[in-house]
């Protein structure tokens, strides 16, 4: 999956290069930054658990924001916008390890969250409607998202032992608003689904807790992340 995921950017940046080349006329249009905002996810703590009940066990991890940058040019032959995209999401919530010690049920503090590194193309095609200051779009396109877990026990964290890097594809829609012959506001919506598989492992075997102790697991602790809510960006747009 990974050598994939490696391949597809790998050919998706050789064709931006292609583009360029092939219409060096045309210069990059619109360069903007963004804020973001994503309704939901879901981390699934267990996903090679043998009973299905526990693999399809997830916290919710919603109201997630983030960053990003954005750069469009048009081909005006093809009445077309494409689009490249970085963009980070963060996101982290309180929760509790249950520990149970001769018949006594302790629960331990627990962050549990990840970090996610979205990296897209996007062909845009401009709705009829448009106009030089108003300009309405669709489109969609295909990226690679980057995805980390952030965990930690009673204080003590585990590691990321790798970067995973999974495939994905996107839709979109938004409008451009210029009241700046060269500046202007953009919002968009955006929907996508990145399902991420990671695997943390922590560098000590225990916690103290309360003047408890309590161990640490001492294997590999896989997950899986699935960010399937709706994007909304705002972003200050400048036009070349």
């Amino acid at each position: 999956m990974k050598s994939l995921s490696i391949k597809i950017l790998l050919s998706a940046c050789l064709f931006i290069l292609g583009v360029f080349d092939v219409y060096t006329q045309d210069r990059i249009r619109t360069f903007s930054v963004k804020g973001l905002y994503t309704s939901s996810s879901r981390l699934f703590p267990s996903p090679e658990a043998a009973d299905e009940i526990a693999r399809s066990r997830y916290n919710s991890l919603d109201h997630i924001f983030g960053y990003g940058a954005d750069v469009r040019y048009g081909i005006p032959s093809l009445s077309l916008i494409l689009g490249f995209t970085v963009e980070y999401l963060q996101k982290t919530g309180d929760f509790f390890t249950r520990y149970e010690i001769d018949d006594e049920t302790f629960h331990v503090p627990t962050i549990d969250g990840y970090h996610i590194i979205p990296i897209e193309l996007t062909g845009y095609f401009l709705i009829p409607v448009s106009s030089e200051s108003f300009q309405f779009y669709i489109g969609g396109g295909a990226g690679v998202y980057l995805g980390r877990r952030m965990y930690e026990i009673g204080g003590a964290r585990s590691e990321s032992l790798e970067r995973s890097i999974y495939p994905g594809i996107h839709v979109v829609s938004g409008i451009d608003y210029y009241f700046h012959r060269r500046i202007g506001i953009r919002g968009e919506m955006k929907f996508r689904d990145p399902d991420i598989e990671t695997r943390n492992r922590f560098t000590q075997n225990s916690i103290i807790y309360n003047g408890e102790t309590f161990n640490l697991p001492d294997e590999e602790v896989p997950s899986r992340i699935n960010v399937d809510g709706i994007t909304f960006s705002l972003s200050l747009v400048f036009r070349f």
